[in-house]
């Protein structure tokens, strides 16, 4: 799948952990750490290149990604267990907050019901999320090509 994915982007992380990706479809894992998936997906990720992470990242986590063709960049996290994200992307003016967010692990009570997403309409290039500033961000991103 790495070959599948290096094809539209590629991904660092800092602090380096493992990760992997996957198509976004119903009943794929969230993260490489848990066995959450998910099980209610907006329609503009479907089919899209997830990246899967681990579950809680440690403050300090910063993503740069270099996109080879244009895309449709959709980075989402927990609504309350966001590594600060909630304020680190109402700065960020290119990318907009979505209505829609996916959910994971549905069926076992209410902690992966509520997310928030934004998206970033993205041409070919090198990007960047600003490091995390608090502890477990339990986010992922998908990669939709245009």
């Amino acid at each position: 799948m790495l070959s599948i994915a290096e094809r539209l982007v590629r991904v660092e992380v800092t602090p380096s952990f493992n990760f992997s990706f996957e198509f976004m479809e119903l009943g794929v894992l969230q993260h490489l750490d848990r066995q959450y998936t998910y099980d209610v997906i907006p329609q503009q990720l479907l089919g899209g290149l997830l990246f899967q992470g681990i579950h809680r990242p440690p403050a300090g986590t910063s993503i740069e990604f270099e996109l080879l063709s244009p895309a449709t960049v959709y980075f989402f996290f927990h609504d309350k267990v966001d590594g600060g994200y909630s304020s680190i992307f109402e700065d960020l003016p290119r990318w907009r907050r979505c209505d829609a967010f996916p959910q994971y692990d549905i069926h076992n009570g209410d902690h992966g019901l509520k997310m928030v997403m934004y998206q970033l309409e993205a041409g070919a290039g090198l990007y960047s999320i600003p490091p995390a500033s608090e502890d477990g961000a339990c986010f992922n991103i998908v990669f939709q090509k245009q």
